[in-house]
């Protein structure tokens, strides 16, 4: 495993490889999934499973793809025991022992031929393999759909996010800096599925001024789009759109809209090794990060792994965790159980002391306008968010300018009085709270 002391300061370009990290002695699985909901498993506590081994389907009929769990490791089941999500979600689970040899750890498989692929091909094992989509990371989506989905439109783009548009998580640019020649595969795999145009690109200044692109032979058109890692937010679909429609002018990416499908570099490395090694998605890599423990790392860990065997692998805890950040500190959560399980949307971990634990406490507005100076649409959240917990109501104007909220969660992050601004705005615009005033 490759680790860093915490105050190494712990850049990208210090990791320069990543390996497996330590197999716990057994994985919990939820039969859950974020979109999808929850899931019938196939086993009974006593049964033998492989590494891979189909053990859970989606009850959620509604889905045209297959939204399949596998067992991350072989051994025995030994319970379907109620589990808590990252998110705080308690639901069942399947609990795994490690018993047994291992059908893909370990062992060197050969590459399929991926030229043989046809997009139908694609979209099926992306469907079967059970690859989630987490360009946003608090809405992962089931991949296969949103690309069966894309392939009905006329002009149709693949806008590839090679860096995290959290600046505190740093999990999408390490992949993209570690696996960039599989990230350009996977991207070529997934346009192929969706049968689409071409390719865009978003990446930082390093990016750009590689010959990474020059050097790999694509069999599609494909464009570069620069944008500011250390500026936020900047890789939001809509801020893509808008820049790439200032500086792109050549035929078919000039026509990028919303509707195109945005995705990072992560779901496509997944892609990648799903599809060209005939393997479902078992396993994650994590950042893992925090002034709790004495080493940073990035490794690949089992899914159903818990937030506790993570911390071991970086040599346990020097303090104890006030908070468990998952996903970075803008758009992430806290997690609520150091026993809750990696899920295929996890892609980092940072464990805070309590002295960089913010107070969660909420009180009442102060109408100090952080949230109006802080928003980089221009709204005003506090107002919003006013008419919507019943206070004072809003004109209409303000009630239709909260289209515009791009769920960045800056709103939130200078809010002195801990309100969930961005949260509520969110659920209003999607028309999870109606309207009474």
């Amino acid at each position: 495993m490759t680790v860093f002391p915490v105050n190494y300061g712990v850049k990208k370009n210090a990791y320069k490889k990543t390996v497996n990290g330590f197999l716990p002695s057994s994985v919990v699985i939820p039969l859950y999934l974020e979109e999808s909901g929850e899931c019938e498993p196939l086993v009974n506590p006593g049964d033998k499973v492989t590494e891979g081994q189909l053990i859970a389907v989606s009850k959620n009929k509604s889905l045209k793809s297959n939204v399949n769990i596998f067992s991350p490791i072989p051994g025995t089941v030994q319970s379907i025991e109620l589990t808590i999500m990252p998110r705080g979600k308690t639901v069942y689970g399947i609990r795994i022992k490690l018993q047994g040899t291992f059908s893909y750890l370990g062992k060197k498989i050969k590459p399929l031929d991926i030229k043989s692929f046809s997009p139908s091909s694609v979209i099926k094992k992306i469907s079967n393999y059970g690859i989630f989509n987490s360009f946003i990371t608090n809405e992962p989506k089931v991949f296969s759909e949103q690309l069966e989905k894309a392939r009905k439109n006329t002009n149709k783009l693949l806008i590839v996010r090679l860096f995290d548009e959290d600046p505190s998580r740093m999990a999408d640019q390490l992949v993209t800096s570690l696996f960039i020649q599989q990230v350009f595969t996977g991207a070529e795999l997934t346009a192929l599925g969706m049968e689409a145009d071409g390719i865009v690109f978003v990446g930082d200044k390093d990016f750009i001024e590689s010959d990474l692109i020059k050097n790999h032979s694509f069999q599609i058109p494909v464009t570069v789009l620069q944008a500011d890692s250390k500026k936020y937010p900047s890789t939001f679909i809509r801020e893509i759109c808008d820049n790439a429609k200032k500086v792109i002018k050549e035929t078919p990416f000039d026509k990028i809209n919303k509707h195109d499908v945005y995705t990072d570099s992560t779901t496509v490395f997944e892609v990648y090794r799903s599809l060209c090694f005939d393997k479902p998605v078992i396993d994650r890599y994590i950042h893992i990060s925090g002034d709790c423990i004495p080493a940073s790392g990035f490794i690949r860990v089992p899914l159903g792994t818990t937030i506790m065997n993570l911390a071991e692998h970086c040599g346990g805890f020097i303090k104890s965790p006030a908070a468990i950040i998952v996903n970075g500190m803008i758009n992430g959560v806290a997690a609520v159980s150091l026993d809750a399980p990696v899920t295929k949307y996890i892609k980092s971990i940072r464990f805070l002391p309590s002295m960089q634990s913010p107070d969660q406490r909420q009180s009442v507005c102060v109408r100090c306008g952080n949230c109006r100076r802080v928003c980089p649409r221009q709204i005003s959240p506090d107002i919003i968010f006013r008419h919507i917990s019943g206070g004072l109501a809003a004109s209409p104007e303000y009630l239709k300018s909260a289209a515009l909220c791009v769920d960045c969660g800056l709103c939130n992050s200078v809010c002195p009085a801990r309100l969930p601004l961005s949260q509520s705005i969110y659920n209003y615009k999607s028309g999870d709270i109606n309207d009474n005033q």
